[in-house]
């Protein structure tokens, strides 16, 4: 994490406590983040939210050190302060009348965001049960904390004491990690669980990849793709119901309002094409029709110390080109799931999808290859990917205590790009980083693309 110095001319609005004695003032910011992008998007958040309108910018944002502060006392205590809270934030103001100075002073935002009661109504929902198999009714009244992961072949293989690591729903506060994405060690009992299923049919569904080792056969693929696939529309519609709460109880004309509309759009619109393929799945589970899942599997004989299931809309390949365009909210998103499997030996890295989706998919696999042609390490890629686009995952303790902290640093820099709500996605983000760390060493490739 860089440490960013930026300043606005601002000027306050009706909910400023300071209103009616400032007519305007400099907002001086330090933040702490990835790039000049991400710093300038966090300041412009915080400034607007504590009930200041940007007039323009008047420094853009530059990297900056201690040192450059030394002799500037309070300069050199925000410094200090965003190295321990992520962002520091002093407002010198100019009096209405043009002849007196207000401040330096640090602004008490007139709402304050209740995390409280954001976390409440998180729990709430994560509780609220319904079974999404495509015959599911309130007949389905057993329903259970599903495994998105198996438990028994996947998670339990990796787990010491039955426990693995995995990513932190809560950031670290520490001055060494501030800002970055933790890993903390938790039962798998607790890890990749959603009440997305009652136990008949999640126990009829899933039994020949629950009880079986990945073949593959076309059925056995499909059921790993429609898992992730439920489990993801399990959390992106208890999303969507959080940020709609929330709304409700955000002041209008408020930068915490702009950013919860933002996600709640957006999560609308991964959730309608997230249906539209459950749509598809169901169909094919209706039929009892497996042959229009395409996927390719990539094979290991080493013991797997992580275990995972995840899906995205690829925007970008690993070569850095532009798939599709997520921020056209007309069109229909191709979908690709990707997980970790058991084998007969070894396990698997697994990708799969419905050939509807196969206009952006076949290429983003045919982009994996050209990297490997080109003589980049498929274990590297396939492991940034993971870490990049991945939250439900688990770490085997094991590999986790013995990796160098450098190295854990970079793991969790990595997958806190992806969490920023202040980073855009880059084109690149598929292209390098994590090398060398997960020694992943894949012996044959199996898949069906046509």
């Amino acid at each position: 994490m860089k440490t960013y110095y930026l300043q606005f001319r601002v000027i306050p609005t009706a909910s400023n406590e300071h209103h009616n004695l400032v007519e305007g003032a400099l907002a001086s910011c330090w933040v702490l983040e990835h790039d000049a992008q991400a710093a300038y998007a966090q300041a412009d958040f915080f400034i607007r939210k504590s009930d200041w309108r940007i007039e323009k910018i008047a420094e853009y944002p530059v990297e900056v050190t201690r040192e450059l502060f030394l002799e500037r006392d309070i300069g050199l205590e925000q410094f200090d302060k965003a190295q321990k809270e992520g962002f520091a934030f002093v407002y010198v103001g100019w009096s209405r009348d043009g002849k007196t100075t207000a401040g330096p002073f640090i602004q008490n935002p007139s709402f304050r965001f209740e995390i409280s009661r954001f976390l409440a109504k998180q729990k709430e929902l994560s509780q609220s049960g319904r079974c999404l198999h495509f015959d599911g009714s309130h007949r389905c009244n057993n329903i259970i904390n599903a495994h998105s992961i198996q438990k028994n072949q996947s998670l339990a293989s990796i787990a010491q004491d039955g426990h693995v690591y995995k990513p932190s729903t809560k950031f670290s506060t520490t001055k060494a990690n501030k800002g970055r994405l933790i890993y903390e060690k938790c039962g798998i009992n607790r890890v990749s669980t959603f009440l997305g299923f009652c136990k008949r049919h999640d126990n009829e569904l899933f039994e020949t990849i629950d009880n079986y080792p990945l073949l593959p056969t076309d059925q056995q693929v499909f059921l790993y793709a429609y898992r992730s696939l439920c489990r993801e529309l399990f959390v992106k519609e208890n999303a969507l119901k959080l940020f709609e709460d929330q709304l409700s109880n955000v002041p209008d004309e408020n930068s915490i309002k702009d950013l919860l509309h933002g996600t709640k759009e957006g999560t609308s619109f991964g959730l309608v094409n997230l249906k539209q393929h459950k749509s598809i799945y169901d169909e094919s589970l209706r039929e009892k029709s497996y042959f229009k899942i395409r996927y390719v599997l990539f094979i290991s004989k080493q013991k797997p110390f992580m275990a995972f299931s995840g899906l995205l809309y690829p925007e970008f390949d690993f070569m850095g080109r532009n798939l599709q365009n997520l921020g056209d909210h007309q069109q229909k998103l191709d979908l690709i799931t990707f997980c970790s499997a058991p084998l007969d030996s070894g396990w698997g890295v697994l990708f799969a999808w419905h050939e509807s989706s196969s206009k952006s998919c076949v290429d983003f696999m045919r982009s994996l290859a050209t990297m490997m042609h080109e003589g980049k390490q498929l274990g590297d890629l396939l492991f940034r990917m993971v870490i990049s686009s991945c939250e439900n995952l688990a770490i085997a303790p094991e590999w986790w205590d013995d990796l160098p902290q450098e190295q854990k640093e970079k793991i969790e820099s990595k997958a806190s790009l992806m969490a920023n709500i202040f980073s855009e996605t880059k084109q690149s983000y598929l292209i390098e980083g994590l090398e060398g760390i997960a020694a992943w060493d894949f012996e044959s490739i199996i898949d069906n693309m046509k």
